[in-house]
């Protein structure tokens, strides 16, 4: 009988033993999924932001005007689930005033023009501009839903110089890639 109760007492140690180890891997698992899964997930804003510094790159040294997200065949990605910047850089030699506005947001393949128009919190910008400097502002600002589908953007934007009454008409492609559910979740 003795030894009984020490076989049942060795099997429920080996086997809380088994169930710790097991739940430590599982834990240590998910956090490398986790890990390997946001880092994926945020290459879309990895990209927003190599498209920023593209733009940059896209005034000579010697160039003056307004140059915009989206703008040239660049390949930008938004992601769904917050508010996303479309932005324009600005660069001028001297003092002046510009006036930026959205003149249509419309979706050519994804969810419907009505709805991507009900996604704008701001169209525009007014403003002056430091000269000789590249003046990043936001010209729309747009809070797509988490369960957005994926749509392509096309924004037709007219940009004035205020000073000289240039003006320059700007076509900007954006593509809305969903996050989904697992990033929201696990990020």
């Amino acid at each position: 009988m003795a030894k009984n109760k020490k076989a049942q007492l060795e099997l429920s140690i080996g086997t809380i033993v088994v169930l710790v180890i097991g739940v430590s891997m599982l834990i240590l698992g998910m956090i490398l999924v986790r890990s390997i899964m946001c880092s994926g997930l945020q290459i879309t804003e990895d990209v927003t932001t190599g498209v920023k510094n593209e733009i940059k790159t896209l005034f000579g040294a010697e160039q003056f005007g307004v140059k915009c997200l989206g703008e040239g065949g660049q390949d930008v990605k938004l992601g769904t689930g917050g508010r996303r910047k479309v932005i324009c850089m600005i660069k001028t030699e001297e003092q002046t005033s510009y006036d930026i506005q959205i003149k249509s947001l419309e979706s050519l393949q994804g969810a419907k023009t009505d709805i991507v128009n009900n996604w704008a919190i701001s169209k525009g910008w007014t403003g002056s501009v430091t000269p000789g400097q590249e003046n990043e502002e936001t010209v729309l600002l747009l809070n797509i839903p988490r369960d957005a589908p994926a749509t392509t953007l096309k924004i037709t934007i007219q940009s004035k110089n205020v000073g000289t009454g240039s003006e320059k008409t700007i076509t900007s492609i954006i593509d809305v890639v969903p996050t989904g559910l697992i990033k929201g979740a696990i990020c």
